[in-house]
């Protein structure tokens, strides 16, 4: 069961993927966009335990390793004009002992 509805939702992911951008952006086609989230999906399958849906697609995309730069949320992004950093800062809660 768990196995399928991986299957499905990457299957709608590359679905999803192939409607909105298609092969409309410059340097990025439709290929891509299967191949990347093949390779989303096995990396999320895999983390929890199982072997690789998507034979072959178990590293990322050397076409697609651009996007990690963007995917990192704990990675520090400046602002172009600015040159300060937009990045949020981590906090860590205080327990009251009262």
């Amino acid at each position: 069961v768990l196995c399928g509805m991986m299957e499905e939702g990457v299957r709608q992911e590359i679905a999803w993927g192939h409607y909105v951008i298609g092969d409309e952006v410059p340097g990025l086609n439709r290929n891509m966009i299967t191949d990347y989230i093949r390779y989303l999906g096995n990396l999320r399958w895999t983390s929890l335990g199982y072997a690789p849906l998507y034979p072959g697609y178990e590293n990322e995309p050397d076409s697609m390793g651009w996007v990690s730069q963007y995917a990192d949320a704990n990675m520090v992004k400046t602002d172009f004009f600015e040159a300060r950093s937009t990045a949020y800062a981590k906090s860590t809660a205080l327990v009251d002992d009262l």
